[in-house]
């Protein structure tokens, strides 16, 4: 049974795509009156609550039911009837404090500004590390219970059958649990565990700098997070992206013996963890959770190393295309073929919604009902959370942030999220509340799965090769991003959390060492020695705040890749898919994916991005010499 812990219930509940999308920044919003705003592009946030007294009397009552929950300790024993009280108890207070977070931290992305909500969000946060602490003997206690006893519970009571899976594996987690002491031991220690994640974003946020660069042109720029990622996709000048590369790195190569420390807090934190409950590593710690085998991980950077030469030779072509003799990672996000066009949302829904018609009726009839009113906030305004999500509560809705400016960027972040919002509403609507959050292992499957399907519906439809390099090129970033950049830094963690166990020392030179080497192994020659990318490991924010997650992004890459070309060669496969979607968390993530037809320990499954992507390097290659035939013949 998986009980309340505060780190593993925020990282559940918080935005499925947040870190991904945390990157897709853009231009400061003029003054909008967001009364103005018509009902289908904003929240509706009296879905959760019309009030927040209505939300503070929830709270309390809340708070009063894990009380009442907390009196079950000692009891379980007392049989089946005892434990029916407390999965009902169990799933009546959880579903109130998963519309209680909704409603907390939906509007406080809505308006970072606003102190009084700030402030109950950080209520909201605070009864959450004490209940955590509350049930913290659950499991301990379940593990007094023999399993063939508690089969047979769940056997004789059909009010079991929703909670068959997680208490179950529970016992197979449990040789990994601490007595009742131990774990409330760890559940006090949970918020000193994050605190070198905590140090980071105040150093690079709070604290960092933000240099001044003059460009070419005389104009004096101020280099911020937004500044730094739209510069290197949008400054035509590769003189002025160097710049403003070589200025924001500097930070994190004067503190790069700082950044080690706070590096070296985390995964000593990680390891100490892992040693506490018994593990080997603290990969296996990780794995562990949803039973993920450690070769699962290691096969995803073997094979993102083998295919690391199409990563290069698209790199070679664009350096050969963009006229650059010194070409770098500067150079890899401005396009080949800008737009200049922009797209508006209202036209942009209806190419999305009829882009999933192969998924079936009910995918598509649905995927337009998550656009109406109260389910999309698509403006970006002063104060609200930039970048882009998904967020789902269990009897409330699946709700989507957006920051739309119009960009071709924009047009596929609608698509991606909307693939999250239809899979958090299909998981809602076809499982209980006891197993209705999926994994991370999975949630990237279906929102990379709907930038596939926008990508065939939009070159069957543009012959025109400036439209159609700028939407392969789209395509061809996402995977550089989500599959070989996360393969990197998953490299990167495994070797320097083994340099830990091995009892080695992380220092400033020895991570930059190791990171230069898997950039090597990746790029080749394309970024040179003094490229300021090759010390780019010190300002990678989820190596310091989520360990161990980023691999989850390749593997769900890779994993709609399979699933794509399945239902491209039999659309009877749709039917598995949609399986997926609406399956939840009831069962392992590896066993779903089984299901859906995809293994993982299968290297061909892994092997199928590089395949996808090496067909987009020559579909690009065929479409810019096309394009530069048309201009020769005038």
């Amino acid at each position: 049974m998986k009980i309340l812990n505060i780190s593993l219930l925020i990282s559940a509940l918080f935005p499925f795509s947040m870190l991904a999308e945390a990157d897709r920044t853009s231009p400061s919003p003029d003054v909008i009156d967001r009364q103005a705003v018509p009902a289908n592009q904003k929240w509706n946030m009296e879905l959760f609550y019309p009030s927040w007294d209505a939300w503070e009397a929830d709270l309390a009552s809340a708070e009063a039911q894990y009380m009442e929950l907390a009196g079950f300790q000692g009891r379980l024993e007392e049989g089946p009837e005892t434990l029916r009280k407390v999965l009902e108890l169990y799933d009546s207070a959880g579903i109130l404090l998963d519309r209680l977070y909704g409603f907390a931290a939906q509007n406080r992305d809505l308006d970072t500004r606003n102190n009084e909500i700030q402030a109950k969000y950080g209520k909201m946060i605070q009864a959450w590390s004490r209940i955590g602490a509350m049930l913290s003997w659950i499991n301990p206690e379940i593990l007094t219970i023999p399993e063939e006893t508690m089969t047979q519970w769940i056997d004789e009571n059909p009010d079991f059958e929703p909670h068959r899976f997680g208490l179950l594996d529970t016992y197979r987690t449990g040789k990994f649990t601490l007595d009742e002491s131990g774990e409330k031991l760890l559940s006090l220690h949970s918020p000193v565990r994050g605190s070198a994640s905590q140090i980071y974003r105040a150093l690079t946020n709070t604290d960092g700098d933000r240099p001044e660069v003059e460009l070419k042109s005389g104009e004096m720029v101020t280099v911020t997070p937004g500044v730094y990622s739209k510069a290197l996709s949008v400054y035509k000048d590769p003189v002025d992206r160097r710049a403003i590369q070589e200025a924001w790195m500097e930070q994190f190569e004067a503190r790069s013996n700082t950044f080690a420390s706070i590096y070296n807090g985390v995964v000593q934190q990680n390891w100490a963890l892992a040693q506490s409950r018994g593990y080997e590593s603290s990969l296996q710690m990780n794995l562990n959770r949803n039973d993920i085998p450690e070769a699962v991980v290691t096969s995803l950077v073997e094979a993102a190393r083998g295919g690391a030469h199409e990563l290069q030779r698209y790199h070679t072509i664009r350096q050969k295309f963009l006229g650059r003799e010194d070409y770098g990672w500067s150079d890899m996000f401005i396009p080949l073929m800008p737009l200049e066009k922009t797209f508006e949302y209202d036209t942009v829904v209806p190419l999305i919604v009829d882009s999933v018609r192969p998924l079936g009726d009910e995918y598509h009839n649905k995927m337009a009902e998550q656009f109406a009113d109260g389910f999309v906030d698509v403006l970006e305004m002063p104060g609200k959370r930039p970048g882009a999500y998904n967020s789902g509560t269990f009897g409330v809705g699946s709700f989507v942030l957006l920051n739309y400016q119009g960009t071709l960027n924009d047009v596929f972040t609608v698509a991606h999220e909307l693939g999250h919002s239809m899979h958090t509403r299909l998981s809602q609507e076809y499982q209980p509340f006891s197993t209705h959050r999926y994994t991370i292992f999975v949630a990237e499957v279906a929102s990379t799965l709907n930038e596939k399907l926008l990508l065939q519906k939009l070159l069957k439809e543009v012959d025109n090769p400036k439209d159609r390099i700028a939407f392969i090129e789209e395509q061809l970033r996402q995977i550089s991003g989500t599959y070989f950049l996360q393969s990197m830094m998953a490299d990167f963690e495994m070797q320097a959390h083994g340099m830990v166990e091995r009892g080695e020392a992380l220092t400033a030179e020895s991570l930059t060492a190791l990171w230069q080497s898997i950039v090597n192994a990746f790029f080749g020659d394309v970024i040179a020695e003094d490229d300021p990318y090759m010390k780019s490991w010190a300002r990678i924010p989820h190596l310091y705040n989520s360990p161990f997650y980023v691999y989850q992004y390749a593997t769900c890459y890779a994993s709609s890749s399979v699933l794509m070309k399945q239902m491209q060669e039999d659309a009877t496969c749709v039917d598995r898919y949609l399986e997926l979607l609406k399956s939840g968390g009831n069962d392992h993530p590896m066993n779903q994916l089984r299901k859906a037809g995809v293994d993982l320990t299968n290297p061909d499954v892994l092997n199928a991005v590089t395949e996808e992507f090496s067909y987009l390097v020559d579909l690009l290659d065929k479409e810019y010499t096309r394009y530069l035939d048309q201009q020769r013949a005038g």
